[in-house]
Order: C-alpha cells, then structure tokens, then sequence
C-alpha cells in the first residue's frame, strides 16, 4: 500500500472514531444523566391531569406546571407525556450534531480553510438539528398553555 492510501485510510478511521465518540457522548448526557436545557419532565401522571417540571438553561428544576386536559381532549395528556419522554432523543441528536460541528470546524481550519466560511458551514449541522428541538420543545410549550387545537 501507498503512504497517501494508508494516510487516507487513517483519516477516514479517525473520523468514524469521532463520530461514535461523539454519538457515544451526547447519548451519555441526553438519556444516563438527562440533562435538557429548556425541557420539560413528567413528575406525576394520572388519568387527565400531568404534573409537569419546566428545566432551566442547567437543566435544574425550575417550576411545577400541572396540566388539566379538558374531558374532551383527553389525548392531548397523552400526547404531551409522549413529547416528554421522546424529548431525549431530540436533544441526543442535538448534541451530537454540536460535537461534529466542533470537530469539523477544527479539522477543516487545521487544514488551512477560512474560519469565517467554516464557521458558516459547520453552523448548518447544528441548524438542522436546532430546529427540530425548538419545534419540539415548542409544541409541548403549545399543549401545556392549551393553544395546540
């Protein structure tokens, strides 16, 4: 083999090696240590009425929220504890996304490529990601103040 193809290969190891470092991380804070920045946590729930703890940027309790759903509307209790408790996911994704853009941003400058263009394009990884969690975090934000129709 070649020095360029083994060079190759162990560039291509080294970013898999990351990848499931980062993959690996971000599932350790998401679902092991449950930190959610701004998210939201079933304290009690029973028949129509959830007990809900908002989280602060820390992921330390903030307020109790309790949630009456309207006889009528019994699903959205349902609906809002299957939100919360799929919202790790959403975050697992995020942070991953957040650790390869670090990664990426690091290795494209090392590189010799421009900060600014790299900082523009690592941003869309965590963009995409960024955008699911808001809208997520916003439609529980959307059941609890009753405005979800």
């Amino acid at each position: 083999m070649s020095e360029e193809l083994l060079n190759k290969v162990r560039r291509i190891l080294l970013y898999i090696a990351f990848l499931m470092a980062a993959f690996f991380f971000s599932y350790i804070l998401a679902y092991p240590l449950g930190y959610s920045p701004l998210g939201y946590e079933v304290v009690k729930n029973h028949d129509n009425t959830v007990v809900v703890k908002s989280l602060n940027t820390w992921g330390i309790a903030e307020e109790r929220i309790t949630y009456q759903a309207p006889e009528e509307d019994e699903w959205k209790a349902k609906a809002l504890v299957d939100r919360i408790e799929r919202q790790p996911m959403e975050y697992h994704l995020f942070f991953t996304s957040i650790m390869v853009a670090v990664f990426w941003l690091g290795m494209e400058v090392r590189k010799g490529q421009s900060l600014k263009k790299v900082l523009v394009l690592s941003g869309f990884y965590v963009f995409v990601s960024g955008l699911s969690l808001i809208r997520h975090l916003r439609d529980i934000q959307e059941i609890l103040e009753g405005t979800l129709y």
